[in-house]
């Protein structure tokens, strides 16, 4: 009799361990202590919100210095600003989409054009020292939610 109690809880007590282990978990990327890669996901929430801003910011410093060129007025100006445009677009749908980042499959596609765009406009513009700087900030970002998705950035050389 006391066999049949003592089996029986011990069933009791592997069971939610075994019904864990079998359950799938359909699409999140994190491991058993909720981490995207190497971040939590406060971490990767700070960045693309780091990001956002930088983006603006970015955006703006592409501007203001292509005004000041002698690119200024010409389709290579227009080219760079809108690609400036569609990195910061593509941004402000990362956060909108990666919400409270219960689930990284919801906001893949979402990151992945981040980095497209990204690399995009590192190829079709040369930055000066201003704009250097906050480049390498936005790419410290970049590397942070390329290693979240599993999505190979490497400074631009996605």
């Amino acid at each position: 009799m006391s066999f049949s109690i003592l089996a029986a809880a011990f069933l009791a007590l592997c069971l939610p361990m075994v019904a864990a282990a079998q359950w799938p978990d359909y699409g999140r990327n994190r491991d058993r202590n909720d981490r995207y890669g190497r971040y939590d996901e406060r971490y990767v929430r700070d960045s693309i919100h780091r990001l956002d801003r930088m983006a603006k910011d970015f955006e703006r410093e592409v501007d203001r210095s292509l005004d000041r060129s002698r690119r200024d007025g010409t389709r290579s100006e227009d080219r760079i600003n809108a690609q400036a445009h569609q990195f910061r677009n593509a941004v402000g749908n990362l956060k909108s989409r990666f919400g409270n980042g219960r689930d990284l499959n919801r906001s893949r596609n979402e990151a992945q054009r981040v980095l497209q765009e990204a690399s995009q406009l590192r190829r079709i513009s040369r930055f000066d020292n201003r704009l250097s700087s906050l480049w390498s900030q936005i790419e410290r970002e970049l590397d942070v939610i390329s290693d979240a998705y599993n999505m190979g950035y490497n400074n631009g050389g996605y």
